[in-house]
């Protein structure tokens, strides 16, 4: 996510906090140090009521890091990779990489979540009651109250609620179909999202207040819609081969030619990314990453020293498919990915033709990505569209032939 910043790193997992973060955290101890706290629990001072604000807000963040740390190490223990965790403006995300993820796997992980926050809830409520400071008791039932609502909001199955995750873990393994499952479950998502915003409408108008009821449902219903389109963007780019997608048109680079030289002879090209290539030198000028080049250097640099080597870049292979490229797009942040065999260069995919490709299945509901073959299914498409067309004019005017002559 961008906009946050490493913290720690736990059970080798980075710890982030998202800078949304903190403007939730001002408003959240504001609200308890002067409504909450003083409704619930009158006689303190402001300072104390500060404190309790403060401090309960701080350990709600530790709450909700607690809770997205049950889901990652049931994905740790599934042997399935965590990267990080980050706290942002509506709570906490784990990045973990759910590639062909079994059911069970989702299954345990979504509702590891809510079962940890009704337990952590359970241990805050005995703490209130054996009442072991004055001061500590008002934040331990506020923690009691909010990771009872935590773990009952979660366990909604509407995705991509924990409760949702579940879910669709169940409709997975029942229909083995992981977009048909994805679909019904962001479908509950939906509604729930709506609902929110419906009462949080509601609340509004009749004053009782309800921003963050719509906050929250907008939020949860754009993340849905966002959840099926990834699984749709998968499922398609996985049809497709990397070895279909190699590139034939970029231009080749003597990696020894002056940066004057290539601007002289490029200038008029409108490419961006180039291959630079001969027997000592394999790598890559994307012009987009090297940014602006003042004049006096351009003239003694090389083309080669503004290249990025293969070796520093991520690789594809043959076996690999389009869902892969797209993946190592997004980390590397590259145009162009080289495609490598047993360390043979076979050449290179361009971000443009995997989208490109993408665009054409989506629109055209392609199975064999080959362009000729996806050329010749659109065209006898519009063929049979055409002769339909044709046929129909025929009839209307044999109709009306018939009625004249009778």
């Amino acid at each position: 996510m961008r906009g946050a910043t490493k913290i720690f790193r736990v059970f080798g997992i980075d710890i982030k906090i998202h800078y949304s973060w903190w403007l939730v955290f001002i408003f959240l101890s504001w609200a308890l140090t002067t409504g909450f706290f003083p409704l619930e629990f009158p006689g303190y001072t402001s300072k104390e009521y500060w404190f309790m604000g403060v401090t309960a807000a701080l350990l709600l963040f530790v709450s909700v890091l607690l809770h997205e740390l049950s889901h990652s190490l049931v994905a740790k223990a599934r042997k399935i990779k965590v990267q990080n965790i980050t706290l942002f403006f509506f709570g906490g995300v784990a990045g973990i990489t759910d590639e062909d993820m079994k059911p069970s796997s989702e299954f345990l992980m979504a509702i590891a979540g809510p079962l940890f926050s009704l337990v952590l809830s359970g241990i805050c409520y005995l703490v209130f009651r054996s009442n072991i400071n004055g001061l500590l008791t008002p934040i331990f039932y506020y923690l009691a109250l909010i990771n009872i609502i935590l773990a009952a909001f979660n366990s909604v199955p509407g995705f991509p609620l924990d409760g949702g995750r579940a879910f669709r873990a169940i409709l997975y393994a029942y229909y083995k179909d992981l977009k048909k499952a994805t679909k019904i479950a962001v479908s509950v998502g939906r509604f729930f999202a709506i609902f929110l915003i419906i009462i949080g409408v509601l609340g509004l108008i009749s004053g009782a207040g309800g921003l963050w009821f719509i906050l929250i449902g907008g939020f949860l219903y754009f993340v849905a819609g966002l959840s099926y389109e990834q699984v749709v963007l998968k499922e398609t780019l996985a049809k497709i081969s990397v070895v279909d997608l190699i590139s034939k048109k970029v231009s080749l680079l003597d990696p020894k030619m002056k940066f004057t030289d290539f601007v002289k002879k490029q200038i008029d090209s409108g490419e961006e990314v180039f291959i630079v290539k001969d027997k000592n030198f394999s790598g890559i000028l994307d012009l987009r990453a090297i940014g602006k080049i003042p004049k006096e250097m351009q003239r003694t640099l090389s083309i080669k020293q503004v290249a990025i080597p293969l070796s520093k870049m991520k690789v594809l292979h043959q076996k690999d498919n389009a869902y892969t490229a797209f993946k190592k797009f997004e980390e590397q942040g590259a145009e162009l990915l080289p495609v490598m065999e047993d360390s043979k260069l076979l050449g290179f995919v361009n971000r443009k033709t995997v989208m490109h490709r993408l665009i054409w299945s989506l629109k055209y509901g392609l199975e064999d990505f080959t362009l000729k073959k996806a050329i010749k299914k659109v065209v006898k498409k519009a063929v049979r569209k055409k002769e339909k067309i044709v046929k129909k004019r025929t009839q209307k005017g044999n109709k009306k032939r018939a009625k004249l002559k009778s």
